[in-house]
């Protein structure tokens, strides 16, 4: 993983990846990388520093520095939002699979049990849909699309 990374980054194939790690192995991970490659650029972000009031900052500084690697742990990666042009495509994406495997299930006279269940969880993302639709924008977060560079 570590050597496929920074061949990736050698050949020009990405600017820099990000390993995202169970949290009790995230330093362990960092240790092992930088066996392999002692040179390496890496930032390594650990819960004590990826708080609340810290956050802005250490998204700011993944989206602008020049590193090979960054690891972070799986807890503090979700707490880095998606735009809401991209969560709007998944979801609109879902309710299309959803809306074909109806269909699907009609014409092939399914059960009815197997519609209402995929019917329910349409209208759930639909719910969430008009939520994305209606929220307000908050644009002083750095979103995880910004964090390439």
């Amino acid at each position: 993983m570590v050597a496929a990374a920074m061949e990736s980054k050698r050949l020009g194939l990405c600017s820099k990846s990000i390993f995202v790690v169970p949290n009790h192995l995230v330093e362990q991970v960092a240790n092992e990388f930088l066996q392999l490659y002692p040179s390496a650029n890496i930032l390594v972000i650990t819960k004590r520093e990826f708080s609340k009031k810290n956050r802005k900052k250490f998204c700011s500084k993944i989206a602008t520095g020049n590193f090979d690697a960054v690891i972070i742990g799986q807890t503090q990666f979700e707490k880095i939002p998606m735009s809401i042009e991209r969560q709007k495509y998944f979801l609109e994406k879902q309710i299309d699979e959803i809306i074909e495997a109806i269909k699907e299930i009609k014409s092939l006279n399914g059960e009815s049990f197997s519609i209402r269940e995929l019917e329910k969880t349409r209208k759930t993302l639909e719910v969430k849909l008009e939520k994305l639709n209606n929220a307000d924008k908050k644009d002083d977060v750095v979103t995880f699309e910004q964090l390439r560079s």
